[in-house]
């Protein structure tokens, strides 16, 4: 079973989230916009770009603790530079800082090669739960 079979979350999947590739603190993630992802203005919702760059920092942190271990988010700040519609988003997550009990991450959040979002994501390493 391969790292990317192993990451498995219901929400990413039914917001429709694709995990590219994963590993060594890297994710790169896409999302193909749809309707339900605009906000009243037609432009994609801040809370969809927010989700989107959780789940490229989440994957990416996911890549580097071990499996009864799980990361789980502390803190985010999302900066939006260009509004985006009706296009396929790609985020990129990093590990910046990959200690034993904190790990911060920077992603990034474009359309074609435009960059459209910033986002730094801090999580805490805790025990899984159940595991």
């Amino acid at each position: 079973m391969t790292l990317l079979d192993k990451f498995h979350s219901n929400f990413v999947n039914y917001v429709g989230i694709n995990i590219e590739s994963l590993g060594e603190g890297i994710a790169h993630t896409s999302l193909q916009l749809r309707e339900e992802h605009l906000n009243s203005g037609g432009i994609a919702h801040g809370g969809v770009l927010a989700t989107l760059a959780d789940t490229a920092a989440g994957a990416a942190a996911f890549s580097l603790v071990p499996f009864e271990k799980m990361a789980v988010t502390t803190d985010f700040q999302l900066s939006c530079l260009k509004s985006c519609s009706a296009s396929c988003l790609k985020a990129i997550g990093r590990i910046i800082h990959g200690g034993r009990r904190l790990m911060r991450a920077q992603v990034d959040i474009y359309v074609g090669d435009t960059l459209v979002a910033t986002a730094g994501v801090s999580f805490m390493v805790i025990d899984r739960p159940g595991a």
